[in-house]
């Protein structure tokens, strides 16, 4: 008996199918350009760090975050300087650094903060920095400032960074 029927695509014949493309915008950015970018964003980011800047290092660089599979390389790079950011960061200076970003940087923010705590829970999740408690800290002084409609927009947003 043959199974074959089973690994065909039905949705490949439906007009009103939903594609992953149709549900969530595609990065315009080729994946060099978007790795020369957030490599850019890395000398600048760190030079604030060292500076104590945590809200301007935060502002340059969520402003146009990489996103999408083919951008893997930068988002990885992305997501470690804001790791390398969060853990800079002392508790009292949070919820300054959260009040100068505006509504679209907050709303990427709360996204990577969320990606972080699903990664701080498995075992790689040590290895790459992620301390869930400093996680936690700046989800309550995020949505402290933005409130909970900051949340709703996160997880309604398909947009995979």
């Amino acid at each position: 008996m043959s199974d074959s029927f089973r690994r065909l695509d039905v949705d490949q014949y439906d007009e009103d199918a939903l594609r992953p493309e149709d549900i969530a915008e595609v990065d315009h950015k080729s994946p060099e350009q978007a790795l020369s970018l957030a490599q850019q964003k890395q000398t600048a980011v760190r030079a604030r760090v060292s500076a104590n800047d945590t809200a301007g290092a935060l502002a340059v660089l969520l402003e146009d975050v990489p996103f999408g599979a083919a951008n893997d390389q930068a988002r990885r790079l992305t997501f470690s300087l804001l790791l390398e950011i969060l853990n800079a960061t002392r508790v009292a200076d949070i919820a300054g650094a959260v009040r100068g970003l505006d509504v679209l940087q907050r709303d990427t923010l709360m996204k990577y903060l969320y990606k972080g705590l699903a990664l701080g829970g498995t075992e790689g999740g040590a290895s790459q920095g992620i301390n869930c408690a400093v996680l936690l800290s700046w989800h309550e002084k995020l949505t402290q400032a933005a409130g909970t409609g900051c949340i709703v927009r996160v997880m309604s947003n398909r947009r995979e960074l």
